[in-house]
């Protein structure tokens, strides 16, 4: 007699097995060939077949990797061409990898000023040619950037995007399995991730749960020396005026060492911040001290004596035997007339540790902090 109940789990089975096999079969199924766009798109090296809207039919792939190439806070203004300057969103699956960390930027359009000039894995010459800045850095990209699927790329507006297709297929990669799918600015699909929230009228920014590859320049080796980067005034590397900290564990340690330091906090593109730092580097000049600083949307992530106490930037914090002694609040309008001038700032200094009251010509243009930058817009 057949046990039809046995017969039945077969079949269940076989047709479990059929799905799964077609739904593979689907998300393997070949790509059409990279094609560009025509007009500007086309020069910004943008697909044709696979852009923003198409995305939405090519997500979810097991053998295609997918990365949004902008950062959190960028130093160009994109705004100025109806863009977002900042990671206002992306799109779910998509892994935030930051071009200008990659390589130094080029091309931008004029109207945006520049992006950030620091420290990157790859330097593009004159002429085109990618050559690395640290022994690490190929090891970094194959790392990131798998070999054995396609790749998507996408930024703001699909120039970020181009350049790292160029950057990589200079290094080995098949340019024939990687796509440049546009701009989050003009997707308008159903998979957004926003980044941000309202309140009160002011919109606020939360990178907490973004899908991030970090580069920590600090822990890798030079292959030779890199251009002086250059400071406000261009007269001197900015390496020479602060002690970058790179990241969260890496504040943590002097923290733990029972350290007393004095800490700058800022973010990339902030205008209040790049007001105020002419007056905390005269400060520094004058009282022949080591100042720390630190990128903020390069902490924020973990809790920390920082970002536990600052969402705004620009910040200062004094620190005694490793604990926070005082810190200057943005959006506190008591701090206000500490941000203004030297003279301000160095008696607010002096009232926690001694050091030279200075008095110069040097103010901040962006005194009131409403323009501060930070998680906030």
């Amino acid at each position: 007699m057949i046990n039809m109940k046995y017969v039945m789990k077969i079949l269940m089975s076989i047709c479990l097995g059929l799905i799964l096999i077609s739904c593979s079969a689907k998300k393997k199924e070949a790509l059409p060939l990279p094609e560009l766009e025509e007009g500007m798109r086309g020069q910004l090296g943008i697909d044709k077949n696979i852009n923003e809207a198409t995305i939405d039919k090519y997500l979810g792939r097991s053998d295609t990797a997918y990365f949004d190439m902008r950062m959190f806070v960028d130093e160009a203004d994109y705004e100025a061409i109806g863009g977002d300057s900042y990671l206002s969103g992306y799109i779910k699956g998509f892994e935030v990898v930051s071009y200008p960390y990659l390589c130094n930027v080029t091309g931008l359009p004029e109207e945006v000023g520049e992006s950030y000039a620091g420290e990157t894995l790859f330097t593009k010459d004159e002429n085109g040619e990618y050559s690395p800045n640290y022994k690490e850095s190929e090891h970094i990209l194959h790392s990131i950037f798998p070999e054995d699927k396609y790749i998507f790329l996408m930024c703001g507006g699909g120039g970020y995007a181009g350049m790292t297709k160029e950057l990589l297929v200079s290094q080995g990669y098949d340019a024939d399995k990687i796509y440049d799918i546009g701009g989050y600015w003009y997707y308008n699909g159903e998979n957004k991730v926003d980044t941000f929230y309202e309140d009160e009228g002011e919109r606020y920014y939360d990178f907490s749960n973004v899908p991030y590859h970090p580069i920590v320049f600090s822990s890798l080796t030079p292959l030779h020396e890199q251009d002086d980067q250059k400071g406000e005034e261009g007269d001197q590397p900015a390496e020479s005026v602060f002690i970058e900290i790179e990241d969260a564990a890496q504040l943590k340690a002097l923290e733990d060492e029972g350290r007393s330091f004095l800490l700058y906090v800022y973010l990339p593109g902030c205008s209040s911040c790049m007001s105020f730092k002419p007056i905390v580097k005269e400060f520094k000049q004058n009282n022949d001290l080591e100042i720390y600083a630190v990128d903020l949307s390069k902490i924020f992530k973990e809790s920390n004596s920082v970002s536990d106490r600052v969402s705004y930037t620009p910040s200062f914090f004094i620190y005694e035997n490793g604990e926070v002694k005082a810190f200057l609040d943005p959006q506190s309008d008591d701090d206000v007339k500490y941000y203004e001038t030297l003279e301000g700032f160095s008696s607010w200094v002096n009232s926690y540790i001694d050091v030279n009251v200075l008095s110069s010509d040097t103010v901040n243009e962006v005194s009131d902090c409403e323009s501060a930058c930070s998680l906030t817009d």
